[in-house]
This record gives structure tokens, sequence and C-alpha cells, in this order.
């Protein structure tokens, strides 16, 4: 399995240039087929740029920054498959605030072919729209 870790951090004003930098521990740039799996970079920062603007995950963004007195926000960890299942990206959604681990808190899917995202409910185990997510989350 290839796993990736981005870090993803969160800045504290109202400028929407700097509202996320997203930093990938790499060392090499290549040219690629762009959908070839763990390469797509660019997708990539486009959709965690655009769950970090879901209020769900805006929310914890603002929990972690006012626990953590300004010094972190929410983190991602994305993989290039899902259970094993290579058609999906994985964003684990989290807080990376404590010395000693990392909280999951949401799994999204990004599926390969289509573009779109979607929420994974660790209870149920099921895969779902975001729309379906956000009602059983009510």
């Amino acid at each position: 399995m290839n796993c990736e870790l981005w870090r993803v951090i969160v800045a504290h004003d109202n400028d929407v240039t700097k509202q996320a930098t997203v930093r990938r521990d790499t060392n090499s740039i290549d040219t690629h087929d762009p959908y070839q799996t763990g390469k797509d970079t660019i997708r990539l920062n486009k959709v965690m740029e655009t769950i970090s603007k879901f209020p769900e995950v805006e929310a914890i963004n603002k929990q972690i920054d006012k626990n953590s007195k300004g010094t972190h926000g929410v983190s991602f960890m994305v993989q290039d498959e899902f259970e094993g299942d290579t058609s999906y990206y994985l964003f684990e959604v989290g807080d990376n605030s404590h010395d000693d681990r990392y909280m999951n808190i949401y799994d999204f899917l990004l599926e390969k072919k289509t573009g779109e995202i979607k929420a994974y409910d660790h209870l149920s185990g099921a895969v779902m729209s975001l729309q379906d997510w956000r009602t059983t989350r009510k």
C-alpha cells in the first residue's frame, strides 16, 4: 500500500489566497499520467482545499486552533486506496496537535474516475454521498 502524508495548515486570516497551505513530504518532481495511482498531486491539492472548506472541517479546525492556542490546525493524511480498492483516494481528516497521537475525525473519499467526494461513516461502515452523510449526522 502506498501511503503519502500530507499536512494542511489553515491560515488564521481572511486572505483566501493563504487559506490552505499544503506541504507534501517529497523531494522529487516528475511528469506522469495525471490519473496514475499515487501521482495525482494537483487534483489532490484541490480536493484537500475543497474539503478544508466543508463546514464540519472548518468547525474542527477552529476547535483545534483554539485548543492548541493557535499553533495547530486540521491535518490530512491521504492514501491512494481505500480498504484495498484503488478506485478511491482516502482523505483522513484529523487532529495532529497532540505529542503522542493522531486523532482521526473524518474520512472522505475521492472517486478517481468521477471526481466525486464521498464520506465514509465508521459506525455503519457505509460509503455515502455528502448530503446523506450530513443528514445522518443530525
